[in-house]
């Protein structure tokens, strides 16, 4: 290596432009031994996410994808050692599942797919067979972490916040719509006021509803239960101070002229344990596996070749 940190820079120079400075067009972000991560395959990582959440990766991040690209490496090193080894059936019958996954029938279809997102088959190959490589060697290390129903319960009982279901209300509805120029508009609130006499005055909304709507006067029934924030503006602002079995005032919404019904208002509540078990489960052995990897990478970057230079990846401008 011809620096005292072992960066290897791929520069871009032609004859005609010699006397001016090179242009970085390539760095190595991550090595760990014999292997690297260049600026490209970092990009190329970024991309990947991106395909995969449907959200670009904020700034923020980019220091976070370079650490676990070294802990990646680290791992893969380490699969070496262990003589760990992944069949090409086994990374054909995941790109298979992938495929499925995906709703993609045929290959070339899904080769297309692929080079949407700057990849080729040949690399997500490579990729899926990295992490086939990776987890074999979490397992072999970290071994299983048996955990006790007591264990979840407590950590259900630390992280409340986590699995509180939020306010809900439980609404009916009735809308009568109303004339692109609005020209019924008049004759609609009337006849929103009158089924509001009539649900006041003791009547049933949904049998009164269901006579508007067989007459095509107006759409409507059980709204089921509804988070309070995901409810229109409108909405909200009508059921705020109804109690369970009000009727509103008419008012106006973007489908008409609008009637709400308060069934019934569900506080916020922690969910049921066994409806959350799973996911408790599936937190707290992540949790134990990261805490453990972390040990593991560490212990392997005492014995290997590892240099990490996240100032060379940085985010588009």
């Amino acid at each position: 290596m011809k620096t005292a940190h072992a960066l290897l820079f791929l520069m871009l120079a032609t004859p005609a432009l010699a006397d001016e400075p090179r242009r970085l067009v390539e760095g190595i972000v991550v090595r760990v031994n014999d292997r690297i991560l260049t600026t490209s395959d970092m990009r190329q990582r970024v991309a990947e996410r991106l395909a995969e959440t449907g959200r670009p990766v904020p700034p923020e991040q980019y220091p976070d994808l370079v650490r676990d690209a070294a802990d990646e490496l680290c791992m893969l090193e380490r699969g070496v050692e262990l003589k760990i080894e992944v069949s090409d059936d086994e990374v054909s019958a995941a790109v298979k599942e992938l495929r499925v996954q995906n709703r993609v029938e045929d290959e070339a279809t899904f080769e297309q797919m692929l080079l949407s997102t700057g990849m080729t088959l040949k690399a997500l190959r490579a990729r899926l067979r990295d992490t086939m490589i990776v987890n074999r060697v979490l397992s072999r290390e970290v071994g299983n972490f048996p955990i006790t129903e007591e264990e979840l319960r407590q950590r259900l009982a630390r992280n409340e916040e986590l699995y509180r279901e939020p306010e809900k209300v439980h609404l009916e509805h009735v809308v009568y719509p109303l004339a692109p120029d609005d020209k019924d508009r008049a004759e609609k609130e009337a006849a929103a006021r009158r089924l509001v006499a009539a649900v006041r005055a003791g009547g049933d909304f949904l049998a009164l509803v269901k006579q508007e709507t067989e007459a095509a006067l107006a759409t409507g029934g059980d709204l089921g239960e509804l988070v309070d924030t995901d409810l229109r503006d409108e909405i909200r602002l009508a059921v705020a101070l109804l109690k369970p079995g009000e009727v509103s005032d008419p008012f106006l919404s973007l489908a008409g002229v609008h009637v709400v019904r308060v069934v019934e208002r569900i506080p916020s509540k922690v969910k049921p344990f066994e409806t959350v078990v799973e996911e408790l489960r599936q937190r707290e052995m992540s949790e134990r596996y990261r805490d453990r990897m972390t040990g593991i990478v560490e212990d392997l970057k005492k014995r290997y070749v590892v240099e990490v230079h996240p100032e060379l990846f940085q985010p588009p401008t």
